[in-house]
């Protein structure tokens, strides 16, 4: 089954595609001209002389680590003689580099924003310390891990009414997604909440404390190898956006159904409405683990110089190797773009979240 991009992410996906289009009159002539032929000589375009990939992460963060890699590949791509520098500010989540970002960075494209898919998900759920939409920010590039859910293969079928036990460090955690998914098959979720790295979740699994568990984040083959070999079976996966915006299975896990997949085999129906769409926008958060975008309004050269500079560098060896590494796929162009937007959600679908987090699990942001 393949399923398309919510409405609101599938017009900005759109948008991002055929802007132009949309100005009219002189705003196409003025497009046309502003974008750099592709056969022209990057050179040619102006561009600053000096750049900074501001990393929303810690110094010596798993994301520096990516900024470091990327500013690398980012110098040789970008215009003759354009310095290149690495920034990283604030925690983990992402969250105060994404503010900074919002706040401080005009759109000159002298600054790009390397951010976790975590801080996408804090925007989601409505974490007060957020002050930045994320569906607004223009994509450069993208790095994306598959994601399935593994279960204890007891707790099957779930239309039965058995108890699954889920392993997840809180309600609006990268786990998110498994609880609405399942939520939304008619699982009777029990969460056991707490279990906040990967390899605490397997071992709860291993010893029976738990039912299921998302493999997400870095390294998620080994994950899947681990919960098998203690007895557990994919059920499964949050696919993967295309460049069109269209969901399917993911290549890394092709045997293993999607969840809309899994939903239209169980109900007979095709999922929608504001819940899934939320579902869908949690995913592709979970999933994310970098994005690279410009400030809203960066005008259409310096966006066309930036992403033909990300076509380069998604190929270099060193973001390659790295992505090998994590089992992470560099994306550029429209499907990093499909890939970003995708955590976009309308209004239905945030107030539906935000309410079902409430009355579900009595969790509001604190």
């Amino acid at each position: 089954m393949i399923v398309s991009l919510p409405p609101l992410a599938r017009r900005r996906v759109l948008g991002w595609m055929a802007g132009p289009l949309l100005l009219g009159g002189r705003g196409v002539a003025r497009a046309a001209n502003a974008v750099p032929n592709p056969t022209a000589p990057v050179a040619a375009i102006p561009f600053p002389e000096g750049v900074t990939v501001l990393v929303a992460g810690p110094d010596g963060g798993g994301l520096c680590r990516w900024g470091e890699v990327m500013s690398a590949a980012l110098g040789r791509a970008l215009p003759s003689g354009t310095k290149v520098s690495t920034t990283c500010s604030g925690g983990i989540d992402g969250v105060t580099g994404a503010n900074q970002f919002e706040a401080r960075v005009p759109p000159d494209g002298t600054t790009v924003l390397l951010i976790p898919g975590a801080a996408a998900l804090d925007w989601l759920v409505g974490d007060p310390r957020a002050h930045f939409d994320a569906g607004r920010w223009v994509p450069v590039m993208a790095g994306v891990a598959p994601a399935v859910v593994v279960v204890r293969p007891t707790v099957l079928p779930l239309a039965a009414g058995h108890v699954v036990r889920l392993a997840a460090s809180a309600p609006a955690g990268p786990q998110l997604p498994a609880l609405l998914g399942f939520d939304l098959l008619g699982a009777h979720l029990e969460p056991q909440f707490g279990l906040i790295e990967q390899d605490a979740a397997i071992a709860a699994f291993a010893a029976g404390k738990v039912d299921a568990v998302l493999a997400c984040g870095a390294n998620v083959p080994e994950q899947v190898a681990r919960l098998q070999s203690a007895g557990g079976q994919p059920l499964f996966s949050l696919g993967t956006t295309g460049p069109s915006g269209v969901l399917g299975r993911d290549a890394a896990f092709g045997e293993v159904p999607t969840w809309a997949e899994l939903r239209a085999l169980l109900h007979g129906a095709a999922p929608s409405g504001p819940r899934y769409d939320a579902y869908r926008a949690a995913a592709a958060a979970t999933q994310l683990e970098f994005g690279l975008v410009l400030p809203q309004l960066t005008s259409a050269a310096i966006v066309a110089l930036w992403r033909r500079a990300a076509d380069q560098a998604a190929a270099a060896p060193g973001v390659q190797n790295l992505a090998t590494a994590f089992t992470v796929r560099p994306l550029d162009g429209v499907a990093a773009a499909a890939a970003t937007t995708s955590v976009a959600a309308d209004t239905a679908a945030l107030l539906d979240l935000r309410g079902w987090l409430a009355t579900r699990f009595n969790w509001r942001p604190a």
